[in-house]
């Protein structure tokens, strides 16, 4: 159902606030493909992010904030509510100390809190963290997407996530603007329940200091497992899949001889198991189509049942969400 002219109206009232009417998801995802979303706003700040949400309550219109577009797949019929994104100036880090040379034998160990703006890239937050010799978000290195949603997905891995790292998240609902402890909050494997209603728009974490050339040599030391592990060059959302108790999903997906299979223009990565690829032309219904076979030939072959990484909006998965037990991380990302 198209958005209504008193909401757009309202929400184009909102100071700091752009919109966009029948916006294309597509080119805001990492996989590319999906349909229109009824609106697309973007908040310039806490306050104006406030008063979006205040109109989007008071209109009771559903609505999800998009990051990064990592996980995210929007339905070929689109998504019938708003889209929120932070605007530019939610890409910031404040805190960060100059890099050390190292710590003295026997020295108290000295911990960092760095505040850090929701847009901000964690990939590219993890190596500044790394260049100023804070140590704690290693793990991070390559992991893509935004600090808001890899807070929101408690993304993680190598045994590692945000939960370990993150001491309070600033929150914007429809009353206003306050800092939450990470302690309030619910967390599990690749998920943070956040309060209905609720953005992230800022992160505090604490880290410990270093020494920075030790820091980056792990760094580069993941990047060089993730780039010989991993897709690279291709639309991709990054692992489809959470990891299941006692292995990765990756790996079983693999071992049901699905690398390579094909639904339209969306493959199963001949690289990493566990990644789509849109070759170009491909369709949410193609990247459905080969979830499901993957889904349906691991709970055949190994009798596990895949529970998704990746959020599909604007319809509902063609079969019922996982009720196997918890899922957790093997010792790498699946």
């Amino acid at each position: 159902m198209p958005a209504s002219s008193e909401l757009i109206d309202d929400l184009r009232s909102v100071e700091g606030a752009r919109l966009w009417v029948d916006a294309p998801m597509a080119p805001f995802t990492t996989i590319g493909t999906g349909g229109k979303a009824d609106l697309l706003v973007t908040v310039a700040d806490t306050t104006t992010a406030v008063g979006t949400l205040r109109v989007l309550e008071d209109h009771g219109v559903p609505w999800i904030c998009l990051g990064a577009g990592t996980d995210l797949l929007f339905a070929d019929e689109g998504y019938e509510g708003v889209v929120v994104k932070l605007a530019d100036s939610f890409h910031y880090v404040e805190g960060m100390p100059a890099p050390s040379v190292g710590m003295e034998d026997g020295a108290a160990v000295e911990r960092v809190t760095v505040t850090v703006g929701a847009g901000t890239l964690l990939a590219r937050f993890a190596a500044l963290a790394a260049e100023a010799g804070l140590s704690g978000l290693e793990f991070a290195c390559g992991i893509p997407g935004s600090v808001g949603g890899g807070v929101a997905t408690n993304a993680g891995a190598y045994g590692s996530s945000m939960a370990e790292v993150v001491e309070e998240i600033e929150l914007a609902t429809a009353s206003g603007v306050s800092w939450t402890k990470v302690a309030d909050l619910e967390w599990d494997y690749r998920l943070c329940r956040l309060p209905a209603g609720a953005l992230v728009t800022a992160v505090r974490l604490t880290l410990t200091r270093g020494e920075a050339a030790a820091i980056l040599e792990c760094h580069r030391s993941i990047l060089r497992q993730r780039r010989s592990a991993q897709p690279r060059g291709v639309r991709t959302f990054g692992c489809t899949f959470k990891n299941p108790t006692g292995g990765g999903a990756g790996r079983l997906i693999e071992a049901a001889g699905l690398k390579g299979v094909r639904r339209g223009g969306a493959e199963v990565s001949r690289v990493h198991a566990n990644f789509l690829v849109n070759l170009g032309d491909a369709t949410t219904a193609d990247m459905l189509a080969l979830m499901s076979l993957m889904r349906a030939e691991v709970e055949r072959t190994s009798d596990v049942s895949l529970e998704p990484e990746v959020r599909l909006l604007g319809t509902h998965f063609p079969w019922e969400a996982s009720t196997a037990g918890p899922q957790e991380p093997p010792d790498s990302d699946g």
